[in-house]
């Protein structure tokens, strides 16, 4: 017979696999709406990196945070994301 912390144990790991699928599909979905704007962007002519959108962006997302997480790493997490979908927009495949 299971005991109970390790069938707990068990729930728990699931609900965060379960969790992390959701972020890669939301990551990926942004990630998608990104190169929609780089099109856009390169259609019209204007530059792929803008500062002020990306110091707007950090200082609404840290707003949405409620905790756990520091401040801190709310903006460590999406500066990384922004770093790597940079990659993305340098793509010329994309």
């Amino acid at each position: 017979m299971e005991s109970d912390w390790k069938k707990k144990l068990r729930e728990y790991r699931n609900q965060i696999n379960d969790i992390d699928k959701k972020l890669v599909d939301l990551l990926n979905d942004r990630a998608i709406v990104v190169m929609k704007v780089k099109k856009l962007k390169q259609k019209e002519n204007l530059p792929l990196y803008d500062a002020r959108r990306e110091e707007e962006l950090v200082e609404s997302i840290v707003k949405y945070n409620k905790g756990p997480l520091y401040r801190d790493n709310i903006i460590q997490i999406f500066e990384n994301i922004l770093r790597n979908v940079q990659i993305l927009e340098k793509d010329e495949n994309l």
